[in-house]
């Protein structure tokens, strides 16, 4: 759930381009990316499961009826979800979109708890792309669905997705009415409570409320629930909280271990980014050096390119802090470019004050009392 960027493009509101056979959703997924020829060595493996999931799928009642069928090697539940997770990983979300898609004419029947985890990574598949309203009614069929089949964990998922969706859209309160429901409506499961948190965390620092954002954050891992990506996403925007406070130590030590808990491309650009900065505060140029490095090197082989811009830019800040000019001029023009080109307006801004030389060290947060609390934690970590 990390929610670092500022806009999402939305020219495909409903996911239309999402609902498409295996092979066509392959090929849209590199029409998406040209720079990319592919997505790893993966593919292949991943487009034959999902070509042998729709072809045993596409007619379940000739087949011997979804239950039958539901007993395949293809159709087990746990690999092709994990198969299907590192697909959207890698950023070859219409792949995933139509591979779970396929798989969810047999799972719906025979197989609610999988099923509910399908439609749950479709609703974030279409988040991440854009497709807002197709997400909105991915939530509300989950919670329906998983009221139904007494799933409380993904019951409780579907209104954090809600809470998300208000979160992109700067409503705030809303987004955090929607946390709060989460919570009650999965009994208060252990997951649901953090990712919840992780997502008041992120309209917290929607609003510049940084204080509120950091105890949220804080609370989602004093549960230990999250996964590792989670995990990691709110140590990195704790890092960044930790960097308006003054704090460019704390940042970096959160950031390290966020880099040792997930290898997610998503994660890592902005890890790499907020390092830089963090590294650039406490005049460590070889260090910011050594964080620019892995940050080209994890975006030439990702596709995830609103978060690749909103770290470029950071890390012409960061070269422009320690004196490196032409470098960071550099940085900034291309990354101008693109995120013009995706309407990304706070990177624009941001790009634009490194060409001119005007960047202005913002004041430095001030801490409320129990959010001072949390960073003194953080420096006993």
């Amino acid at each position: 759930m990390l929610l670092l960027f500022t806009s999402t493009p939305r020219t495909d509101p409903y996911g239309a381009a999402l609902i498409c056979d295996v092979l066509t959703a392959y090929r849209r997924d590199l029409e998406r990316t040209p720079d990319i020829v592919q997505f790893g060595d993966d593919d292949a493996r991943w487009l034959t499961a999902g070509l042998d999931v729709e072809r045993l799928t596409a007619s379940p009642a000739r087949g011997g009826g979804a239950a039958v069928i539901a007993t395949r090697r293809a159709l087990r539940p746990a690999p092709l979800l994990a198969l299907t997770a590192e697909m959207e990983a890698a950023g070859a979300l219409t792949l995933a979109y139509a591979t779970l898609a396929a798989a969810r004419r047999v799972w719906d029947r025979v197989d609610p708890p999988s099923a509910a985890t399908a439609i749950f990574r479709q609703a974030r598949i279409c988040r991440g792309v854009g497709a807002t309203q197709a997400a909105e009614n991915h939530y509300s069929y989950l919670f329906s669905y998983a009221t139904r089949h007494r799933l409380s964990e993904l019951r409780g998922r579907a209104l954090v997705g809600k809470g998300i969706l208000r979160t992109l859209e700067g409503d705030a309160p809303a987004a955090y009415r929607w946390y709060a429901k989460a919570r009650l409506a999965s009994a208060r499961n252990a997951v649901v409570v953090a990712v919840s948190y992780h997502g008041e965390m992120a309209a917290a620092l929607g609003e510049q409320d940084f204080n509120h954002a950091l105890i949220a954050g804080w609370r989602a891992l004093e549960t230990s629930s999250l996964d590792s990506y989670d995990k990691a996403g709110v140590l990195v925007n704790i890092g960044s909280i930790a960097l308006c406070a003054g704090r460019p130590l704390v940042a970096l030590r959160v950031v390290k271990i966020a880099l040792r808990t997930t290898r997610h491309a998503r994660v890592l650009m902005p890890a790499y980014s907020k390092g830089a900065l963090a590294a650039a505060e406490l005049g460590r140029g070889a260090m910011v050096d050594r964080f620019a490095a892995r940050l080209i090197a994890t975006a030439a082989s990702a596709n995830f390119p609103l978060e690749e811009l909103e770290a470029r830019s950071e890390l012409a800040q960061a070269y422009a802090q320690i004196g490196n000019t032409a470098k960071a001029r550099r940085l900034a023009r291309a990354a101008r470019r693109d995120a013009a080109a995706l309407n990304l307006g706070v990177v624009v801004r941001r790009c634009d004050a490194v060409l001119a030389g005007t960047a202005e060290i913002a004041d430095t947060l001030a801490l409320s009392a129990p959010a001072s609390r949390v960073v003194l934690e953080l420096e006993r970590v």
